[in-house]
């Protein structure tokens, strides 16, 4: 990919975020699922770890190494005329310095943005000290900068995920996501919500675009975007509907013999098509 293709993309990206319609990000797991995904005309698409790590094998929660995730992801955006983002969970290190590094890596493979996570894996302290996570958007700012491009580092906070609702959860998140702005953050993350007065508190307080994860119990896009979200993505939720219909069919065949699950779906030569088609 050409610099000015990728900084145009980039540009292409980050302007989503302030368009006047909500930005609906799913999210893909491979080559295959990206072309699905693009040509049901979303404006951009985003990796998902989970379903990235589930796919090789492996737990989700930085059990593959920076490099794979990023080069799975850079498959995806080889192949897409639209932006692609990528899942890149915690960074794959605690440092500033490794932030710095993931994101110069990403933007090689040809990303124009990536989750930066600030949970961690230690229950006694389930988030990164708050000045420690501060410096770690700020490196990955200034790594993106200096490649320049206007690359959208989303920042998550994950309190909500590793504490529970509550007040404190919730001005903590807003508190960290305002802090990640300012070091430089282009769309500020909070999964683990979903009732509408908490997405609309947030959408209010934080100073920058939100990006809500979805779920079963999530209100739809159009009542996101009327509390003032800015992006709503899926993460493994595609993925694991995936693996889902997988387990279904294994039923259906295990117990009755049957045949169902291969109606109505794509044929080989639809999908040889997809693969085959130049970008």
């Amino acid at each position: 990919m050409s610099e000015t293709s990728l900084e145009s993309k980039a540009k292409q990206f980050h302007s989503l975020h302030t368009a006047p319609e909500i930005l609906i990000l799913p999210n893909a797991w491979d080559v295959a699922s990206a072309l699905i995904l693009a040509e049901s005309g979303f404006p951009a698409i985003a990796s998902t770890s989970a379903g990235v790590a589930f796919s090789r094998g492996f737990r989700d929660g930085e059990q593959i190494s920076r490099e794979e995730m990023i080069a799975e992801a850079g498959k995806m955006a080889a192949r897409l005329d639209i932006p692609v983002t990528g899942d890149l969970e915690s960074g794959y290190g605690i440092a500033p310095e490794e932030m710095a590094e993931t994101v110069r890596q990403a933007i090689d493979a040809g990303l124009v943005g990536c989750n930066i996570e600030d949970g961690t894996k230690d229950g006694d302290a389930p988030l990164f000290d708050f000045a420690l996570s501060v410096e770690r958007i700020q490196a990955a700012r200034e790594a993106a900068d200096s490649a320049g491009i206007e690359f959208v580092i989303n920042a998550r906070t994950d309190g909500f995920l590793r504490m529970g609702a509550g007040s404190a959860t919730l001005d903590d998140a807003i508190a960290r996501a305002n802090a990640y702005y300012e070091a430089g953050a282009r769309s500020l993350f909070v999964p683990g919500v979903s009732d509408g007065q908490t997405i609309g508190r947030l959408a209010r307080d934080i100073a920058g675009p939100v990006n809500i994860l979805a779920g079963p119990k999530t209100p739809p896009a159009p009542e996101l975007q009327s509390l003032g979200v800015a992006r709503v993505s899926v993460g493994g939720g595609i993925a694991r509907a995936a693996y889902t219909t997988t387990q279904r069919a294994a039923e259906e065949l295990r117990k009755s013999g049957g045949y169902g699950f291969t109606e109505n779906t794509y044929s080989n030569a639809e999908l040889n098509a997809l693969l085959d088609a130049e970008t």
